[in-house]
């Protein structure tokens, strides 16, 4: 198996996608996440907007802890922007900004959160 070491620029494949993240697996079957913080610096309402199960991205190694790699995708490669900067699929949404926005979404983002808590739980 590969060893990985923070700033590994390493291609993955994304294999399930939560509320607070994406999935990942490397090639040689090591996983990870993607934190939703570490796909675009923006509020994200979805991250299925970014990334599919399936998909094939590039990101950079931010540690390895307990063999799981945790990953960025906001990352610059020879002066080119990283993946979140790149994404053009946001041309027709329109959203506000602002407190409203966390007003109107912290219930339903607290019963999702409540629901993977107790899912996890028992599982």
């Amino acid at each position: 198996m590969a060893y990985y070491k923070n700033g590994d620029i390493i291609k993955v494949k994304v294999t399930a996608i939560k509320y607070y993240g994406a999935f990942i697996k490397t090639k040689d079957g090591k996983s990870g996440l993607i934190h939703i913080s570490e796909i675009d610096n923006s509020f994200i309402i979805d991250i299925n907007y970014y990334l599919k199960i399936g998909q094939i991205v590039e990101v950079k190694v931010l540690s390895v802890r307990n063999g799981k790699i945790d990953a960025t995708l906001n990352f610059t490669k020879n002066g080119k922007k990283g993946f979140a900067k790149n994404i053009d699929n946001f041309k027709n949404i329109q959203l506000k900004y602002g407190f409203e926005t966390i007003k109107n979404y912290l219930d339903i983002w607290e019963k999702n959160a409540k629901k993977e808590i107790k899912k996890t739980k028992n599982s």
